[in-house]
């Protein structure tokens, strides 16, 4: 005979890492995540390979002093987000120009931040805009 043990309502449950979203349009769910908080400042990423081999990136880095709450990327130039690809052929690194950032939770001592990227556009400078929506949850 065996037991199944539930686990008790106090219990903490890990969250399962995602950065899941949209980049022009097309699917950008990440299958490799980071997460550092160093130097007073939150980095964290999202990375996906495509069928090519091709990493694309999505990294966002802001001040641990920066809690819960609604950011306009435009407003708050110490919030720094990119999105990259390490492509031979036609390699991209373009930064946020504006846009809302959702940080939903902000936990130092679990080394957990969640929430959302909402119609990012990036620098209009000479490339083509790039457009991200994303909902993140590393820690």
């Amino acid at each position: 005979m065996s037991v199944i043990q539930q686990p008790s309502a106090q219990e903490s449950r890990i969250a399962v890492p995602h950065f899941k979203g949209k980049v022009d349009g097309e699917d950008f769910t990440a299958k490799i995540f980071s997460i550092t908080h160093t130097g007073g400042r939150w980095t964290l990423s999202g990375s996906r390979v495509d069928d090519n081999g091709v990493t694309h990136k999505i990294q966002l880095a802001f001040p641990d002093t920066y809690s819960k709450g609604l950011y306009k990327l435009e407003d708050h130039p110490n919030i720094r987000l990119t999105y990259s690809t390490d492509s031979l052929n036609n390699p991209i690194l373009r930064y946020g120009a504006s846009g809302l950032i959702d940080l939903v939770t902000v936990d130092p001592n679990n080394s957990h931040v969640a929430g959302g990227l909402d119609d990012i556009r990036t620098r209009d400078d000479g490339n083509p805009i790039t457009t991200i929506t994303a909902l993140f949850s590393l820690g």
